[in-house]
């Protein structure tokens, strides 16, 4: 049997530092780790104003264990649902949502301790092509 995205993202258990090119003079910090007693892990981004912290909800279905499913939250109020994967080095998470898609595509490094991920959107509705860049994080392991 193959390994699950799911169990794929134990790789990216642990505590690291976020840095964006939005704003590089602060860091943030962003903590995955396993939910006690369940089958999902949490992912909280923690950054001062005026970024915007946010925690993810990360889980698996049963019958398509390749593909990830993300609820999402913001200290405003937003609330979302991703698809996501994770294969490796590379995991994505996507929307696809009329006037507001979005993706986020990052990769880990081969000692495991550096990733660095990309967010896009597209609010065109006839053209999903066209992807506007937002911002990028560089995510490095503390632990």
């Amino acid at each position: 049997m193959t390994e699950s995205a799911l169990e794929a993202m134990a790789r990216m258990v642990g505590e690291w530092t976020t840095t964006t090119n939005l704003h590089p003079d602060i860091t943030g910090h962003t903590t995955i780790g396993w939910m006690p007693d369940a089958r999902f892990l949490v992912v909280r981004y923690t950054v001062p104003d005026p970024g915007v912290s946010w925690t993810w909800l990360v889980g698996a279905d049963d019958l398509h264990q390749e593909h990830l499913v993300i609820m999402h939250y913001d200290q405003y109020g937003e609330h979302r649902i991703y698809q996501g994967a994770f294969d490796g080095p590379l995991w994505r998470v996507w929307r696809d949502a009329p006037g507001h898609s979005q993706r986020f595509t990052g990769n880990l490094d081969e000692t495991g301790n550096t990733f660095r991920a990309t967010w896009e959107r597209s609010d065109s509705e006839l053209d999903p092509r066209s992807w506007d860049h937002v911002l990028d994080f560089i995510y490095t392991r503390t632990s």
